[in-house]
C-alpha cells in the first residue's frame, strides 16, 4: 500500500490596509470567513495589517502585551475553528523593570489557544530605534499533521542564518509574514527563492496592500514549493497573488518530497570549521 504524501494547505490573507481600525477588523473577518471555505490548515496574515501612524506618533500603535490585536486574532481562530498565524503585532512588555517594544507573531490553534510566539529577530529601517530584537528562533508544530515550521518575520528571510537554523532543527516549511514595498519586490522574490533552493524547503510569504510613509506596498504574496521528480537541479513552483488588490492565496504544499531532498542537501554542506580562510 502506497503511503500518502505529507502535505499542508495554507491560505495567505493578502489584505488591503485601511487607516481605520474598525474597517480593518471587518476586512480581516471577511477574509477569514471566505478563506475557511477552502478548508486550509493554517491562515497567515502579513507582517502589518494595522495602520502605521507617522513616526512621531508611532508608539500609539503599540499594544499592551497580549492586548487588543492579540485578542482579536485569538477570537477569530476560536470562532472559525482554524489555526492562524497572527502576522506582526506590536506590543509592549515589562522586562527588567523597563518597558520594551517587540514586533511579534502569535500562533493560535483551531481552538484559539496560543501555541507560542516568535519575535522579529532582524529589525529593519526605523525599527531598531524603537523595538527590541528577538534572540530566540522557535520551532512550532501543526499537530493535526505533525508538520514542523518556523515563523520568519520579513527581514529575517534576508539573512541565510535564520532559514538554515530552521531546517537544521527540523522545520519542514518556513512561514513569513512580510511588509515589502514596491521597489523591494524583486529582491524579496530572489531572497525567497534562494532560501527555498539552498535549504530545499518550501516557503510561504504574505504581504499586504497599502500605503505607509509615502511608500506603496503592492501585495504579491507567494507560496514556493518543489516540483516532484526534479532533484538536481531542483525545480521551484512559485504561486503568486495578484498585485495591488486584496486576495486569498491558498496553496496545498507537498512536504514529503522536499523533506527527502533536503536530507541530501544538508549532508552535502561542508562544515565551516573545516574550511581554511586565507588572507
Amino acid at each position: 500500500m502506497l503511503e500518502l504524501a505529507k502535505s499542508i494547505k495554507i491560505s495567505l490573507l493578502q489584505c488591503e490596509i485601511s487607516s481605520s481600525k474598525e474597517i480593518m477588523d471587518e476586512r480581516i473577518k471577511s477574509l477569514v470567513a471566505e478563506a475557511i471555505h477552502e478548508d486550509p490548515d493554517i491562515l497567515v496574515l502579513p507582517e502589518r495589517w494595522r495602520p502605521i501612524p507617522e513616526l512621531d506618533h508611532i508608539r500609539t500603535a503599540i499594544n499592551d502585551e497580549r492586548g487588543s490585536d492579540y485578542i482579536f486574532i485569538k477570537t477569530l481562530a476560536k470562532n472559525y475553528g482554524v489555526s492562524i498565524i497572527s502576522g506582526g503585532i506590536w506590543e509592549k512588555r515589562r522586562q527588567n523593570e523597563q518597558d520594551k517594544f517587540f514586533i511579534t507573531t502569535y500562533y493560535f490553534n483551531e481552538s484559539g489557544d496560543e501555541i507560542g510566539r516568535q519575535d522579529k529577530i532582524h529589525l529593519y529601517s526605523y525599527e531598531p530605534y524603537l523595538f527590541t530584537p528577538g534572540n530566540q528562533l522557535k520551532i512550532f508544530e501543526y499537530k493535526k499533521k505533525k508538520v514542523f515550521f518556523t515563523i520568519l518575520i520579513c527581514f529575517d528571510v534576508a539573512f541565510y542564518e535564520t532559514p538554515r537554523l530552521s531546517v537544521e532543527n527540523g522545520a519542514e516549511i518556513l512561514i513569513s509574514p512580510t511588509l515589502i514595498r514596491e521597489d523591494g519586490l524583486e529582491n524579496w522574490k530572489t531572497y525567497l527563492k534562494a532560501r527555498a533552493l539552498e535549504n530545499r524547503v518550501p516557503i510561504v510569504a504574505c504581504n499586504p496592500v497599502g500605503d505607509f510613509f509615502g511608500r506603496h506596498f503592492p501585495g504579491g504574496s507567494k507560496a514556493i514549493s518543489f516540483k516532484r521528480g526534479h532533484e538536481s537541479p531542483a525545480v521551484l513552483i512559485v504561486e503568486e497573488a495578484k498585485l495591488n488588490k486584496k486576495e486569498i492565496l491558498t496553496s496545498s504544499i507537498n512536504l514529503s518530497y522536499p523533506n527527502r531532498i533536503r536530507k541530501k542537501r544538508l549532508s552535502e554542506k561542508k562544515d565551516s570549521q573545516h574550511i581554511e580562510i586565507l588572507k
